[in-house]
């Protein structure tokens, strides 16, 4: 899904590509990452009508050792929250669970060939923050991880 006007490539990702990319309400998101596997970035650009809004992300290693998930969540000012996470293949699905028990779903990539890994955002209901990560691998539960916010 694409803007009217082109979003740039964040400034901080040279080597970067768009590896996902969806819509929450009228605004829309992409996802962008680059690096290596100990070194990876990936960033969040957050628009509306093609205006920049937002840009934000996590770096580190691709996945830490024996965990299939690492993810990210923030916000910005009169933002809603977002969730970003990057998977092992065999992840098929990850639902957020809100503060106020929402379940969300992200949009989930297929596996990117560069890095090995699939790609998962969503923006989280209007007021709502993030609660906890549930993760599915082959259609079972696997995991939650918790996302509380300091």
């Amino acid at each position: 899904m694409t803007d009217d006007l082109e979003v740039p490539v964040p400034d901080s990702l040279p080597d970067e590509v768009e590896v996902l990319s969806g819509a929450h309400g009228d605004l829309r998101w992409r996802v962008w990452a680059g690096g290596t596997a100990e070194d990876l970035m990936t960033m969040l650009t957050v628009s509306r009508g093609g205006r920049v809004l937002d840009e934000s992300g996590f770096g580190g290693p691709a996945l830490y050792p024996g965990t299939p998930v690492n993810e990210w969540r923030g916000r910005a000012d009169d933002l809603p929250y977002f969730v970003l996470a990057r998977t092992a293949p065999e992840v098929g699905r990850l639902v957020a669970v809100t503060d106020r028990g929402t379940h969300v779903e992200l949009a989930l990539g297929e596996v990117n060939p560069r890095f090995g890994l699939r790609f998962a955002a969503a923006g989280l209901p209007d007021g709502e923050g993030p609660g906890v990560l549930l993760v599915e691998v082959d259609g079972r539960p696997h995991s939650s991880l918790r996302q509380t916010m300091g």
